[in-house]
């Protein structure tokens, strides 16, 4: 990959630094920052979860707003949703990158999930939280992308009914496989 691998810290660290932040220097807001935060503790022995982060992260006595950012549709779990809406900090704001509607664009990508996991996603958002906002990232103009392929990247949007996409024509990465 061109980022590298990922790495957890442990939840005590997180903890312990989101404590001082809050109770010592005064912040009120803490964001969890994270290439796919989702993918949190999977490469930890015993695993952790994300949503148990956000939990206990969002529990610091004198914390007003936890967010996160980025959750990445494959590893995103439906227990992520519930977290933020069992967690009187967690702000109602979930980013989630879909970057194509189309399947076939999708695995060409490597994105590792599907539209209609991305909808799945979506729908736990919107029944669990209906007020949530839902923003998110795209790339249009993928090598070989088609119309058709295109057009059912608007329809998703048009589905969905993001608060705000970053929107991106495709621009090559060294060493990825749509660069070659």
């Amino acid at each position: 990959t061109t980022r590298g691998v990922e790495q957890s810290r442990p939840m005590e660290s997180i903890v312990k630094e989101v404590t001082t932040l809050v109770q010592e220097e005064g912040y009120k807001e803490v964001t969890l920052l994270g290439q796919n935060i989702d993918a949190y503790g999977r490469d930890m022995i015993p695993k952790r979860k994300f949503s148990d982060l956000i939990k206990t992260v969002g529990n610091i006595q004198g914390l007003k707003r936890l967010r996160f950012v980025t959750s990445h549709p494959k590893y995103m779990s439906l227990s992520v949703v519930d977290a933020v809406a069992e967690t009187k900090t967690a702000c109602h704001n979930f980013h989630v990158p879909f970057q194509s509607g189309s399947n076939d664009v999708l695995h060409a990508m490597g994105r590792g999930h599907t539209r209609e996991k991305y909808l799945t996603i979506v729908e736990r958002i919107r029944n669990r939280l209906p007020e949530a906002s839902i923003t998110a990232d795209c790339i249009v103009g993928f090598p070989g992308e088609t119309e058709e392929q295109f057009q059912e990247t608007l329809s998703l949007m048009e589905q969905v009914k993001f608060d705000s996409v970053n929107t991106a024509a495709y621009s090559p990465r060294p060493n990825t496989p749509a660069a070659v």
